[in-house]
């Protein structure tokens, strides 16, 4: 398992050196509680809960054997990359393979420094799930001459789709269907067992929207 941050606009690919022991997620609506004459208290569903998670790495100072293949120790490159993307207000996909967990997300203030003279950096990262607002454009009511209601944009399956480097299938779907959130249709109408891995090369059949 490994813990990826993909860049949106970029496709910048950033892999964590090291996975945290543990990590959770949560979703769902959020419970209210009403209390009412003489009824007493009654819950109700609220609004839904956006994914909100801290997390903490480890940036090892050199190569270890613990460390993802490739790390060769650069932890305040990694660290100051991290800042720069906050400070931009830049969305990243938050992926953990070998699981469903794919979400686009904001980093809030990047916390960062050493703690045993090793000069292995921790970084403390605070993770909150980005929602995009719809695309949406105005029609005119052509009998008054006011703004009707805004409509969403959405495009259409067009046939296939060739795989290229960095790719993702949320941003595939975000493309083609107006909804990152098809992925996991999209993957089991492709036989795709993980919507996390496709590969540069990859055909993926795109069926109209309405048969996902």
């Amino acid at each position: 398992m490994q813990i990826i941050f993909l860049h949106m606009k970029t496709n910048t690919e950033l892999i964590m050196p090291v996975t945290p022991p543990e990590f959770y997620v949560e979703r769902g609506r959020r419970i209210e509680g009403i209390d009412m004459a003489e009824t007493g208290q009654v819950h109700l569903p609220g609004l839904r809960q956006l994914f909100s998670q801290r997390m903490e790495f480890l940036l090892p100072s050199s190569a270890r054997n613990y460390a993802s293949g490739g790390w060769a120790g650069e932890p305040y490159a990694v660290a100051e990359r991290l800042a720069e993307w906050s400070d931009n207000g830049d969305v990243l996909r938050f992926i953990v393979t070998g699981t469903p967990v794919n979400y686009p997300v904001l980093l809030g203030p990047v916390r960062h420094g050493q703690r045993d003279g090793t000069g292995d950096v921790y970084v403390t990262l605070e993770l909150r799930r980005y929602r995009e607002l719809a695309e949406e454009s105005t029609e005119i009511n052509q009998d008054t001459g006011n703004l009707g209601r805004a409509a969403p944009q959405e495009k259409k399956g067009e046939g296939a789709y060739t795989v290229a480097k960095g790719d993702t299938l949320w941003g595939i779907c975000r493309r083609y269907y107006g909804d990152g959130q098809l992925a996991w249709k999209l993957a089991e109408a492709n036989g795709i067992k993980n919507a996390n891995l496709i590969y540069p090369g990859q055909t993926v059949r795109l069926p109209d929207k309405s048969a996902l």
